[in-house]
């Protein structure tokens, strides 16, 4: 999709005036975002896609390269065939007000750390060539391109992430709640891989010079993001950081490594 390319942009040294997350980075109709990284991937996705739907653009398609957790939010979700599933979105064209959230089958049932005690539903999701048949002029695609089991930060597989052709937007997603923590199993998913790509030992403390070398290493968050696609560094639960004056700090620190001259991405976003 040929596309007039953003400015690049930088938080909070550059803020942006007041906008909603979706004109921030440039999600408008016909148009596919992929989110991929720790700390909030869902949480994001399902914010973007209220945004959309506000803003009258239906359908709202919510889905996934691997597994995601069937919605607890206001949401009709779909299981079968990429193809039956495109065929009956197409039939009932205008009947989805809200999120739809399509995947393959249902994969297994876990218990939710988010509700102590209610089990929720894990789904499987489409191969990456499979989510193209999605898009429509007027709706968006947003999808999960990989998993992280909870944990604020994380550095891709071999096989990660898995993100569909033609994607226009990849959110590199990272919890400021992983400041300060030690790079383990406990806080870190694949902490071995973090600790070579931040050039940093198992045990060492993630810091905001870690989390830019991981927005910026070619095998790092952005790793297998296409040439054309707008990448933009979300730094998520930046309430948990207090007073201001340090959130500048981390922003400043962030923007050197992944902002112009090295142009890494299009801007470093913080959200609540």
């Amino acid at each position: 999709m040929n596309k007039e390319r953003l400015p690049n942009r930088a938080l909070p040294s550059g803020a942006l005036p007041s906008t909603t997350l979706s004109e921030a980075i440039g999600l408008k109709a016909g148009m596919m975002a992929a989110a991929v990284g720790g700390g909030g991937k869902t949480s994001i996705l399902n914010a973007l896609g209220d945004e959309c739907c506000a803003a009258g653009i239906h359908p709202v398609i919510h889905t996934t390269t691997t597994h995601f957790f069937a919605p607890e939010e206001e949401a009709t979700t779909l299981l079968g065939s990429s193809e039956r599933l495109v065929a009956l979105i197409a039939e009932r064209v205008g009947a989805w007000p809200h999120h739809l959230a399509l995947a393959r089958k249902r994969a297994s049932r876990l218990s939710s750390k988010r509700f102590p005690g209610r089990d929720r539903m894990k789904l499987k999701g489409f191969e990456a060539n499979e989510i193209a048949p999605f898009r429509d002029k007027s709706g968006v695609v947003l999808i999960e391109a990989d998993g992280s089991r909870g944990l604020p930060i994380k550095a891709p597989g071999p096989h990660e992430p898995v993100l569909p052709p033609g994607v226009d937007i990849v959110l590199g997603i990272v919890g400021l709640d992983a400041l300060g923590s030690p790079i383990d199993e406990e806080h870190v998913f694949r902490p071995e891989r973090l600790s070579a790509l931040c050039d940093l030992p198992i045990g060492a403390h993630v810091d905001a010079t870690a989390i830019a070398r991981l927005a910026a290493h070619t095998e790092g968050l952005f790793k297998n993001a296409p040439s054309g696609a707008w990448k933009y560094l979300i730094l998520n639960k930046s309430d948990l950081i207090e007073p201001m004056e340090k959130l500048e700090q981390i922003g400043y620190i962030i923007c050197n490594g992944v902002c112009p001259p090295s142009s890494q991405v299009e801007a470093v976003l913080f959200t609540a």
